[in-house]
């Protein structure tokens, strides 16, 4: 499983190494690892497809290297499909074992 890449409607803030914030229009999804699981929460593989959305923060912001802050300000209409992008890319790896 290769990265995925998902184009923002809508850029937010990030911010730049060495300070400063830059405008981000991408985000890269990279290949799952298990420090990324470290990220949900224990009850997350029980939850049988009712995922609470707030519990894919932190993995979001794990996945994509940014901040839980700047998570906080995706547009919902980008959340969707983001959220969609990585259900699936987590389903997937877990299924086939791969990271």
């Amino acid at each position: 499983m290769k990265n995925k890449i998902v184009k923002l409607k809508y850029s937010i803030p990030v911010p730049k190494k060495g300070g400063g914030m830059v405008q981000v229009s991408e985000l890269t999804l990279s290949r799952l690892k298990v420090k990324h699981l470290k990220a949900l929460p224990e009850n997350f593989m029980e939850s049988e497809g009712n995922i609470n959305p707030s519990d894919i923060i932190p993995l979001l912001a794990s996945v994509v290297d940014i901040p839980e802050e700047s998570v906080d300000e995706i547009d919902m209409e980008d959340m969707d499909i983001i959220a969609q992008e990585l259900v699936s890319f987590l389903e997937q790896s877990l299924k086939t074992g791969s990271n």
